[in-house]
């Protein structure tokens, strides 16, 4: 096969840590190679390093055979190299053509004048011959997370790149739309592009890989053929030890109803969606987007402009969905579906991060602030989280994704709640974090929590969960116990219409 790409010795120190040390991957044209590896091992620093965002402190990326040095992601594009970032790289208020086509513009007299009707035109052909239902002449800030991802994913292809890469190209999509970038990832195999993919998904790994490279700790540990490994080894080699099981078996004793829903509705949203969560019970949330499954969670917490109708309570007591403020005094936790933009202090330290919902009931009196109470406090939830971190004094914005999603639900174990929601619980997280973090699911269920899950990753759903709760077009179509529950199931009763 021919070498498209190959990183010789590859070395990148950050102050006085190694985060890449002496890295030999070669990447071969027109294939599927994927990264993995727990957060921290090397993965985004590698797609970097090859992108131009970062220059490496040593060793070679060789480029189509000739040595290379990115200076800019603007440089390792024009040569052919297109990358997905974990993070969406948009400008909300330009539309959808006029992002996908961001530094490419089609212009006039010479390229004097941007030939917006061209642009549209060739946008919107795109789009449908891709098999997106969206009107490129829209804002990208009007559209949701998910859409605004399948935009980018478009943008990649629109540039009929030698090198497309993709970090965590599916943490927001639901199921029809990791279907559609599939169809997208196949035309561009068709094409002999070659395709660098990071992924905490093991089962996009097993179905797309040629290859995998194996990565720990700022080193390569291992490139293999798609026939050389399965999950329990692959999953060994990332994390260094034997992981005996992601799914963490629980004793689950359900005891009185703590939250109540009858006719609950939300205008445009959902309608008329009545349930409960036990003490001590798991309860998964699935649909596609839209659905309203996520909206539910949303409006349990305060966080929709327009205030739902129905009768809910939480302990007997009815609940008022004012804001989240109020939701968290009628003790109601919540871990929000992206936790940098809606739910962590970036720039704070830990303590600031840990302790900001519950500085009133549990740090303060008479409005003086306990600061060893805190740091006390603190130091016991990183203890029993596990938190990788250089200390209190640390930021989340320091941290893997993995870890700050340790220290948001460790916000929650601090002051006592009845009623803990979360969304995607383990998106961008590791196979490592992600079985530390289902054990502290679970022990806060054991202690008389009730949880509320919402997760589109199905198999999440059925591994932690003791019901799920299917919705799809604004109604609860399915209420599925763990023992029945199966992906075709939930797929059958989330396609309802």
């Amino acid at each position: 096969m021919e070498h498209v790409l190959r990183l010789e010795g590859l070395r990148k120190v950050f102050g006085e840590t190694v985060v890449l040390d002496d890295v030999n991957i070669d990447f071969e044209k027109g294939e599927f190679h994927a990264l993995v590896g727990e957060n921290g091992a090397g993965k985004s620093t590698i797609i970097k390093a090859i992108s131009g965002v970062h220059q490496p402190d040593g060793g070679k990326i060789i480029y189509k055979g000739k040595s290379v040095k990115f200076t800019s992601p603007t440089d390792a594009q024009r040569a052919g190299i297109s990358t997905m970032f974990q993070e969406i790289q948009e400008i909300p208020e330009m539309s959808v053509a006029e992002n996908i086509y961001l530094g490419r513009e089609i212009g006039l007299l010479g390229g004097r004048i941007i030939n917006k009707k061209q642009i549209i035109k060739y946008a919107q052909k795109l789009v449908d011959d891709l098999g997106l239902n969206l009107d490129v002449t829209k804002k990208m800030r009007e559209l949701p997370v998910s859409t605004r991802k399948m935009v980018e994913i478009a943008r990649a292809v629109s540039q009929n790149a030698s090198i497309v890469i993709m970090d965590e190209p599916t943490a927001n999509l639901n199921a029809e739309e990791i279907a559609t970038l599939f169809k997208m990832i196949d035309m561009l195999k068709e094409k002999q592009t070659t395709i660098i993919y990071i992924s905490h998904r093991m089962n996009e790994v097993f179905s797309l890989a040629d290859r995998v490279t194996v990565l720990r700790d700022g080193k390569k540990v291992a490139t293999l053929n798609n026939d050389e490994y399965d999950e329990k080894s692959l999953i060994t080699m990332m994390i260094g030890r034997e992981l005996v099981e992601m799914y963490p078996k629980r004793e689950a004793e359900i005891k009185d109803v703590v939250l109540d829903v009858e006719n609950f509705s939300l205008e445009g949203y959902f309608q008329n969606v009545s349930f409960n969560v036990h003490a001590g019970e798991i309860v998964g949330f699935s649909g596609l987007d839209s659905s309203g499954a996520n909206a539910v969670t949303k409006a349990l917490f305060g966080m929709t402009e327009i205030k739902p109708n129905g009768k809910v309570t939480c302990s007997g007591k009815a609940v008022k969905m004012k804001n989240p403020a109020v939701s968290i005094k009628q003790g109601i936790a919540y871990l929000p579906e992206d936790r940098k933009t809606q739910g962590l202090f970036l720039n704070q330290n830990l303590v600031n991060n840990y302790t900001i919902s519950s500085l009133k009931s549990v740090f303060s009196k008479f409005y003086i602030i306990n600061h060893r109470k805190e740091l006390s406090k603190s130091s016991e939830v990183s203890d029993i989280m596990k938190l990788k971190a250089n200390g209190l004094h640390s930021c989340p914005n320091e941290l893997s994704g993995g870890n700050q999603q340790k220290v948001l639900l460790g916000r929650w174990m601090l002051d006592e709640y009845k009623l803990l929601i979360m969304e995607e619980p383990t998106r961008g997280v590791d196979v490592g974090a992600k079985a530390e973090i289902y054990n502290q699911i679970n022990r806060l269920a054991e202690q008389g929590l009730a949880v509320i899950i919402y997760s589109t990753d199905m198999m999440e759903l059925i591994g932690m969960s003791d019901r799920i709760l299917v919705f799809s077009s604004g109604q609860l179509t399915a209420t599925l116990d763990k023992g029945e529950a199966t992906q075709e199931k939930i797929m059958e009763h989330a396609l309802v219409r």
